[in-house]
C-alpha cells in the first residue's frame, strides 16, 4: 500500500523535474549541455525531470548553477537564497569582514 508520504514525495519529484525543464527550454538548453555543467549524466537529468530518481541537494544546486536559476527557483520557493559560491555571497562576506564604521569613528578620536 502506498502511503501519503510516498504520493507526496513522488508529486515533489515530478513538479520539481518540470520546472528544470521549463527552466532548461527557456534558457534554450539540451539536457547533454546542463548535464555536462551539473557534473552529470544526460540519462540522469532525463530521470529527474521526469520525475523517475530522487535528486540528491548537491546534485539540485548544480542543475541550478547550469541553468543560472536559484534554488528557490527550481523549488518554487521564491524566499530561498543561497549565499555560498555565489555573487551574493562574496559581497556578504565582504561586508562581513569590513571594520564597523563606529569602530572607524572611535579609531580617528
Amino acid at each position: 500500500m502506498v502511503t501519503t508520504l510516498e504520493v507526496e514525495q513522488r508529486t515533489m519529484r515530478v513538479e520539481i523535474g518540470q520546472r528544470i525543464r521549463e527552466w532548461r527550454l527557456r534558457r534554450e538548453m539540451s539536457q547533454a549541455e546542463v548535464a555536462r555543467v551539473a557534473g552529470i549524466t544526460q540519462a540522469s537529468l532525463s530521470n529527474y525531470e521526469n520525475g523517475k530518481r530522487d535528486m540528491p541537494l548537491s546534485t539540485l544546486l548544480g542543475v541550478a548553477a547550469g541553468l543560472n536559476v536559484s534554488l528557490g527557483d527550481l523549488l518554487d520557493l521564491p524566499d530561498v537564497i543561497v549565499v555560498r559560491d555565489s555573487l551574493l555571497g562574496r559581497a556578504v562576506e565582504q561586508l562581513q569582514t569590513r571594520v564597523p564604521v563606529g569602530a572607524v569613528a572611535e579609531a580617528a578620536i
